[in-house]
């Protein structure tokens, strides 16, 4: 059973936030991370703005509900905005604050810092909390819970489309089921897709099929394999297949390296070499500077993947034509 909507959607915010009309407190709750993540996004964008002078890192600050106590929290919401009108402090899994600690941010729902935008986020709150209560009736509240069936296929036309794809239905109806309704699976598919796809390319159910990574089984080894024979689909599937399996992204990104090296080893310095060595690096990096969570994760290691395997034909029926990954 669906849990009863209580606040506005993502979209009615993003309009509102694209608008200029920004509030002093949010509370983005759901089980739906990907429109959590939007809206938090959607908010900071509106906050920041273009940041052509690069002054967010001074203006936005993000906390965890089980990490943090509330007194810092209370600080970060203190402090003057620097180079700019307003700051942003996300809390995420604000859940996991204690519900007497949470009483200590009571005094500030009466009394918010006017150019601060304190954003609370996570997939659910205790009703039951004094702090929640009251916030909810304060702040402005946004639902994330994960959409109806109904809404999905509009949902993903608008994101495919946000990518510069084009769906047939075959196509779309496939990404759905495949998903189980998950966005996070469905927006990681279609920016696969993205990649694999030539540009203007209309998209068919052949192309969502030779990007799934969904089923049992596979090795570290079978990817392996697949990359050595510059396989874009079957490098996908098997990354798919380790990490669902529970391997860390660095750990799988580490023996891929290894392996890589000891294979250069018996091979001339090269361009290509190079150019390999490059995105192993570039990976590395983005893996390590974290805040993207798992989804963000595997999407690092599958465009690395797609980079490696650039030049290598598409495995698949008939002659589409496909992208070099972007």
């Amino acid at each position: 059973m669906k849990a009863k909507r209580e606040g506005m959607t993502v979209p009615e915010l993003k309009r509102l936030v694209g608008a200029g009309e920004l509030a002093p407190l949010y509370l983005i709750v759901g089980e739906e991370g990907l429109l959590r993540d939007e809206a938090v996004s959607a908010i900071r964008a509106a906050v920041m703005g273009s940041d052509e002078a690069n002054v967010g890192a001074f203006n936005c600050d993000v906390v965890y509900g089980d990490e943090t106590d509330v007194s810092e929290i209370l600080t970060l919401c203190s402090n003057r905005p620097m180079f700019a009108t307003r700051r942003l402090v996300v809390v995420r899994d604000v859940g996991d604050l204690r519900a007497k600690d949470a009483e200590r941010l009571l005094p500030y729902l009466d009394a918010p810092v006017e150019t601060t935008c304190l954003v609370l986020t996570g997939k659910k709150v205790d009703g039951r909390v004094k702090f929640f209560q009251a916030c909810k009736k304060v702040a402005v509240v946004v639902d994330c819970e994960p959409l109806e069936a109904k809404a999905l296929p509009a949902w993903i036309r608008e994101q495919a489309a946000a990518l510069g794809l084009s769906l047939d239905e075959p196509a779309r109806v496939l990404l759905q089921e495949a998903s189980s309704g998950d966005l996070g699976v469905l927006r990681r598919e279609m920016e696969k897709l993205a990649a694999y796809v030539a540009p203007g390319t209309a998209v068919a159910a052949a192309d969502v099929e030779a990007v799934q990574g969904a089923d049992t089984g596979g090795t570290v080894w079978n990817l392996l394999e697949a990359l050595r024979r510059k396989e874009r689909a079957g490098s996908l599937r098997f990354l798919g297949k380790v990490l669902d399996a529970g391997e860390p992204p660095l750990k799988v990104l580490g023996f891929l390296a290894a392996c890589w090296r000891q294979e250069w080893k018996a091979r001339r310095f090269s361009e290509e070499m190079l150019r390999d060595f490059e995105q192993f690096r570039e990976a590395d990096s983005r893996l390590k500077g974290g805040g993207g969570g798992r989804g963000k994760d595997r999407l690092v290691l599958e465009r690395m993947l797609l980079n490696l395997c650039r030049g290598a034909a598409r495995a698949m029926p008939g002659p589409r034509p496909f992208a070099p990954a972007r």
